[in-house]
């Protein structure tokens, strides 16, 4: 066989291949029916068109933490007093001798407290699905007679 008759085949097959495949698609388009609107009314045109999903975005608050009753305790609170105290009489030749001392006194003494702590909530967004994304046919307006796409070239 020499080389311009294998080339010659190799086109031959290529282009059966070709048409094969164009009728394939043709027949399965037709048959399924998916790009064939359902019960079409003759001399009216039609579109496929898609419809995106629809959602609702819903907030709700969530307990995060109940309510809960805690304890605390607090400390004694003391003030710093000074007096003024006798450390010698006084005597026929000397004057009364006196010292300033420091003294804690208690103001409040020590304590536990209860009290409620309140619950705390935290914002939760969820998203419904009001409708899947689909497809739907629509009526358009047709420029003379409906014609079937033809694969010629």
């Amino acid at each position: 066989m020499d080389f311009k008759h294998k080339t010659d085949q190799r086109r031959a097959v290529a282009t059966a291949a070709a048409l094969l495949a164009m009728l394939a698609a043709d027949v399965t388009v037709a048959g399924d029916g998916g790009d064939c609107p359902p019960n079409p009314e003759p001399g009216k045109c039609y579109e496929k068109v898609y419809l995106p999903a629809q959602y609702e975005d819903q907030a709700e608050q969530v307990l995060d933490q109940p309510a809960r009753v805690e304890t605390r305790t607090l400390e004694a609170v003391y003030r710093l007093e000074q007096k003024e105290v006798l450390v010698r009489e006084a005597t026929a030749g000397a004057p009364a001798v006196y010292k300033t001392v420091s003294e804690s006194v208690l103001v409040t003494p020590a304590r536990t407290e209860r009290y409620t702590a309140p619950a705390t909530y935290r914002l939760v967004m969820t998203r419904r699905v009001l409708r899947e994304a689909s497809f739907d046919w629509r009526t358009i307006a047709c420029e003379g007679p409906a014609r079937r796409p033809s694969a010629s070239h």
